[in-house]
């Protein structure tokens, strides 16, 4: 199967199995042009996003309907890929947290009570923890790659200036979606999945050099 197909395919089955778990409140369907993969009415709203505070880059996010998925706590995801010849050559994996409501792993049996259908925002819970975007990128141009600074895979917590954590590889909708679950949503993600259920054959060379991998990086199989 080809590389673009292999991804739509896993955000599809994404956004149906999230549903059946009810995971998930709201989604955009999947759209793919030209190797380009995002969702339906995608419009590209990231320059206005530069250097606003978090909660108003949420909130602009959710104005425009910027998501793929939007999961029971109001949490944002976006499946940004973009394919040529058959490979990956850029994408922007991203989690933004609601900003508004507390983190469903701190108290989830509370927050299922409180919040579900049409009162998921109506209280406004005390925050224990400041939120902050996570971002995956990847972006195969040789021209754009320095080592250490700017790896070809690398992690972005938050708007912090230069923070990339190398990746070993470009990262699957599968792969992303199963870091975001397990480490977020735990005990729900224990509750409906395994690890088996976000499965992935997509292979892909460690792009991380020698020097590289003497510093902490993230690495998956």
């Amino acid at each position: 199967m080809k590389v673009d197909k292999l991804l739509v395919k896993q955000i599809q089955s994404l956004t149906t199995k999230l549903i059946e778990s009810s995971f998930q409140i709201e989604y955009n369907w999947v759209s793919s042009k030209n190797g380009i993969i995002t969702w339906d009415n995608c419009r590209d709203i990231s320059f206005s996003l530069k250097k606003l505070p978090y909660a108003d880059m949420y909130g602009e996010c959710l104005k425009e309907r910027a998501f793929n998925l939007m999961l029971l706590d109001g949490a944002l995801i976006q499946l940004m890929y973009e394919c040529k010849n058959d490979k990956i050559i850029k994408h922007r994996l991203a989690f933004y947290p609601n900003p508004d409501v507390e983190r469903y792993q701190d108290d989830p049996e509370n927050f299922e009570h409180n919040h579900f259908g049409n009162e998921l925002f109506s209280e406004v819970y005390e925050k224990r923890a400041i939120v902050f975007p996570i971002r995956f990128d990847f972006d195969a141009d040789e021209k754009k790659y320095k080592e250490h600074d700017h790896t070809y895979s690398h992690l972005t917590l938050g708007n912090y200036t230069n923070c990339r954590i190398p990746v070993s590889k470009p990262i699957t909708p599968n792969r992303f979606l199963l870091f975001i679950l397990r480490n977020f949503y735990f005990d729900k993600f224990k509750e409906h999945y395994v690890n088996d259920d976000f499965s992935c054959n997509f292979k892909h060379d460690n792009l991380l050099s020698l020097s590289e991998e003497k510093s902490l990086f993230l690495s998956y199989s």
